[in-house]
């Protein structure tokens, strides 16, 4: 992440991270840096800007995290619309909607129906 948007990021999560919970929100935050960290390493596309990030960037970053839980990436999702509303950009996909095949798939591999 580059200086300028690591500083867009932290003037836009300032309230966020001092109100509440401190150490959750802490957490929430770094686990937002290390999101768009790895977002901006993997899209060359996107150059290091927040406004470059879309739907086909945020699928990628899903499907790489593909082995954590549905509820880690959705709470991840979470703090990322926050961020996403604090710099006036629309709400980000949600990781259920990008990973509806590969959700599908594993609900079909788990399911035992025997067809005869």
């Amino acid at each position: 992440m580059n200086r300028e948007t690591k500083r867009i990021v932290d003037e836009a999560m300032r309230d966020f991270r001092r109100t509440g919970g401190k150490q959750f929100r802490k957490r929430q935050f770094n686990a937002l840096c290390d999101l768009l960290n790895d977002i901006f390493d993997h899209e060359p596309v996107c150059r290091g800007e927040l406004e470059a990030i879309g739907r086909r960037h945020l699928t990628g970053y899903y499907q790489r995290h593909s082995q954590l839980k549905l509820t880690t990436l959705t709470a991840r999702w979470r703090v990322l619309c926050v961020l996403f509303e604090k710099i006036g950009m629309n709400e980000p996909l949600h990781p259920q909607q990008a990973l509806k095949k590969q959700l599908a798939e594993k609900k079909q591999q788990n399911s035992c129906f025997v067809i005869e």
